[in-house]
């Protein structure tokens, strides 16, 4: 599967100097987000170009991954799909939340599309819209 050297190479670089990075603990963590209810494979042009995990309750929509492959970055697939969840949330009337690593460039483009940040810990930002 193209998960795990996606999510590698979007987060080992970030775990630098903030935990240490196991390849079998990862690959466990990425077997169980893919596991969990509300997993799929992004697609774009026929090929996978990423995965993600939403989780919903009867209040929010919950983001907690959404990786995508290198060469598939900054072509507004992620704006696009973080657009059409959040007109999802909206309709539902339910929060949109995700988790990002303080140090993630992705926190730049939730806040551009809006989301805020509501909960922080040593190393993450719970934001939502």
């Amino acid at each position: 599967t193209c998960a795990l050297p996606i999510y590698r190479d979007a987060l080992q670089p970030l775990s630098v100097g903030v935990f240490t990075w196991h390849d079998d603990t990862q690959q466990k963590r990425v077997q169980q987000a893919l596991g969990a209810e509300g997993a799929s494979i992004l697609l774009s042009g026929g090929a996978d170009a990423g995965w993600l995990q939403c989780s919903e309750t009867r209040f929010a929509i919950h983001l907690g991954h959404l990786y995508l492959a290198p060469e598939k970055r900054n072509q507004g697939l992620g704006s696009g799909f973080l657009r059409w969840m959040s007109d999802r949330a909206r309709r539902k009337d339910k929060d949109f939340t995700l988790d990002v690593m303080k140090n993630n460039p992705a926190l730049v483009l939730y806040q551009r599309l809006g989301f805020k940040p509501v909960k922080s810990s040593a190393t993450t930002v719970t934001m939502s819209l």
